[in-house]
């Protein structure tokens, strides 16, 4: 036989072993002999070659044959997609479906996520067709379909709103007092808008805020406007019948709105009320003249990179931290005062950097300050120092404030005394602040001194003379008296059930007496009836003298008791101690709640319009009216927990 036709036959009878898994058989096989496959030698497939290989059960002198002889990489055709077999992908999409259901339970809790991660960081609703963020989804669950932007914004969303508002209502209907806030702002496309909050203490004694609404204002910001949206919103959310309190800047037209509306009392904001009496102070030729002069040096830093690199050199030398200067705005006091601080904290630095060769100085009009001018800003800094503190204290939101007006305004017209060392500069700046602040909650004075009572801390009223004290006291123990008598009067009496006669009575008697010689357990219900029946309108389980007591003298009583117990420190928690005592002094405690529910200053509503800011911006500039209503709110009050237990 013919050497090529020996070949070709040899090539038919190559055999592949069963079972292996390489993509090397198949271009290589076994010969058969007598039946029995040859598996120590191994015989190339290709045509024209029929190479034998020794086989030691690994096939790596194999794929260098085929690599080396006929350019084939057998890793590198294991690794493309064909590699995987159809068959184990069908099977796995069988069990396994490439998509969720938009009903399942996985879907719809992804849905819950994304509608949450809207509202609470405040993300357009078209971040649902951003690339970026269906890719974090596609890597994070590829089975779940993301649902249109419209769908979130048409049902997730008001879905949400819908449940919040509801729990919202509900905690409402259980405050005793509700007070609320407002203030109006301007969105970046000139729409006016007008935000209100509330403010209440549940009765756990924790304080809750919430923001209730936004509305647009189209007309003019009138008292007589802005009323009419306060007292709808009252309305809406029913809270008129909890004795709404109102908390407003100093504006003539919230004053007026407060009137429109029937709302009282009437809290003007203390924030704002320090702002303007510092206004006041700044106001002065002389204060104004050395503001004028730093802020020019900072105007100067903030223009110059080589200024701003030469300071920071400036700073290492002398060991001074690397902190930028701040420029003031006028508007806002806190912000000078932040400025002279920060000036002179970086007074040394900023003086090399000015005297350093490589600053122009000849192109630009800026002069160092003199000794006199730094020892006024030390002045300046020390007398607005505690305006500062009180501004920040002022602002928390879970602890009550509105009792902390008083006393701090006592404090601060002593601050503002003059001082035996105080230049002629300062004693104009006290004088101006003085005569505003004493202006300041003349007629608001007697319900401020009354919620600084209700004030474990400061219930002593040290600040006053005694007589004032004591009326202030007395004041307080009518007002919980009257209290305790519109409850008694409010609360929905037991059905009357009609009175058994003597008949009757005997007839019960006798049947208990029948059944105690049978069945023990039974008659102690009916005896117990029997006896209500009998002793029920002379019965008691109180101090007889304490019943005879009217409403005044247990107020009365209550509030001697109340002024003995020693204060609270100054860092101790109002509503956790209120929470301790309140079976102890109850017509207080209730007094008490609709007192310190109301906030000293505006801020929870003016703290919306950072808010607001991000939420209607250039890109977002076509939100109607309504999202931007639900945005707000559901930003301020939606909870993982309100998230979590919806349905959508």
């Amino acid at each position: 036989m013919e050497p090529s036709q020996r070949a070709g036959n040899e090539s038919e009878t190559l055999h592949t072993p069963v079972g292996v898994k390489s993509w090397v058989w198949k271009y290589f096989g076994f010969r058969k002999i007598d039946g029995a496959l040859v598996r120590d030698v191994a015989v190339c497939k290709e045509k024209d070659c029929q190479c034998e290989i020794r086989y030691c059960s690994n096939t790596s002198n194999l794929s260098a044959h085929l690599k080396r002889r006929h350019g084939i990489d057998v890793e590198c055709k294991a690794r493309t997609p064909a590699s995987t077999p159809a068959a184990t992908s069908q099977s796995l999409t069988t069990f396994f479906p490439q998509k969720l259901s938009s009903t399942s339970k996985r879907a719809k809790n992804i849905s819950k996520a994304i509608a949450f991660f809207i509202c609470k960081d405040m993300r357009p609703y078209c971040v649902v067709e951003n690339d970026g963020f269906r890719y974090l989804l596609e890597v994070l669950e590829p089975r779940y379909n993301i649902p249109s932007r419209q769908h979130f914004s048409e049902s997730y969303i008001p879905n949400l709103y819908t449940k919040v508002r509801d729990e919202v209502i509900q905690g409402l209907m259980s405050a005793e007092r509700v007070a609320i806030t407002s203030d109006g702002w301007t969105s970046c496309t000139t729409q006016s808008y007008i935000t209100v909050t509330c403010h209440f203490i549940d009765n756990k004694w924790q304080m809750k805020n919430h923001v209730l609404q936004t509305r647009v204002l189209g007309d003019t910001h009138s008292g007589v406007n802005i009323g009419q949206v306060l007292r709808s919103a009252c309305e809406e959310w029913g809270i008129l019948d909890k004795a709404p309190a109102l908390v407003t800047d100093n504006a003539s037209n919230m004053i007026k709105a407060g009137e429109e509306a029937g709302l009282s009392p009437h809290i003007k904001c203390f924030a704002h009320t320090l702002n303007l009496t510092t206004q006041d102070g700044l106001k002065i030729a002389a204060t104004e003249r050395l503001l004028g002069r730093v802020r020019r040096i900072v105007s100067f830093f903030h223009r110059s990179a080589v200024a701003t690199t030469v300071l920071k050199e400036k700073q290492s030398l002398l060991g001074l931290p690397h902190h930028k200067l701040k420029a003031d705005v006028k508007t806002r006091w806190n912000s000078s005062f932040e400025m002279l601080e920060r000036f002179l904290e970086q007074q040394a630095a900023v003086m090399a950097t000015l005297l350093d060769k490589k600053i122009r100085k000849g192109s630009c009009d800026v002069h160092t300050l003199s000794e006199s001018d730094l020892l006024a800003a030390e002045q300046m800094v020390s007398l607005l120092a505690p305006l500062k503190t009180a501004t920040t204290l002022m602002c928390e939101e879970k602890q009550p404030t509105v009792s902390i007006i008083a006393p701090l305004r006592i404090k601060l017209l002593t601050h503002f005394e003059y001082a035996p060392d105080d230049s002629p500069l300062i004693k104009d700046m006290k004088r101006h602040m003085s005569d505003d602040l004493r202006e300041r909650y003349v007629d608001e004075e007697p319900f401020l001194l009354r919620a600084a009572a209700l004030d474990p801390r400061f219930k002593k009223l040290p600040f006053l003379g005694d007589e004032r004290r004591n009326q202030t006291f007395e004041y307080l123990a009518e007002e919980a008296a009257q209290l305790k008598e519109q409850r008694n009067e409010s609360e929905a009496q037991p059905e009357e059930t009609p009175p058994h006669s003597s008949h009757q009575i005997s007839m019960e008697l006798n049947e208990v007496c029948d059944a105690e010689t049978t069945k023990e357990s039974t008659p102690v219900s009916k005896k117990s009836k029997v006896l209500e029946d009998l002793f029920g309108d002379s019965f008691c389980t109180e101090d007889p003298s304490v019943g005879d007591k009217t409403s005044k003298e247990l107020a009365h009583d209550e509030v001697r008791k109340y002024r003995d117990v020693a204060s609270l420190s100054l860092d101790g928690k109002v509503l956790d101690w209120w929470r301790a005592h309140q079976a102890e002094f109850p017509l207080l405690a209730d007094l008490a709640k609709t007192y310190l529910c109301i906030p000293g200053t505006s801020v929870p509503s003016e703290r919306v319009f950072s808010t607001a800011g991000d939420i209607v911006r250039s890109e977002r500039s076509v939100l109607s009216s309504e999202h931007v209503d639900q945005l707000i709110f559901l930003k301020k009050n939606l909870s993982r927990s309100t998230t979590e237990s919806i349905e959508l």
